[in-house]
């Protein structure tokens, strides 16, 4: 029987952490759209909740986000 690990909060993963700035991409929008945040918290499974800045449109909350998390693949740093 093959168990699945638990998903726990973690202070960095592929190189993101709490606090940091990233910029999301809606692939899914026509054209896409790019939208700034900040990284809350960063996950086990490879997901980061987001505090989205002003901007951020339902649209793209229902392209992204899943269960309250946004997945890494989706976001990138941005530069300080």
């Amino acid at each position: 029987m093959n168990q699945e690990s638990a998903i726990v909060k973690v202070e960095e993963m592929n190189g993101f952490k709490a606090h940091q700035r990233i910029s999301g991409q809606d692939v899914e929008a026509s054209p896409p759209q790019i939208y700034a945040g900040t990284v809350s918290s960063v996950w086990s499974d490879g997901t980061a909740i987001i505090i989205w800045d002003a901007g951020f449109t339902f649209s793209a909350e229902n392209h992204l986000v899943q269960n309250g998390r946004v997945d890494l693949h989706h976001v990138r740093p941005l530069n300080s």
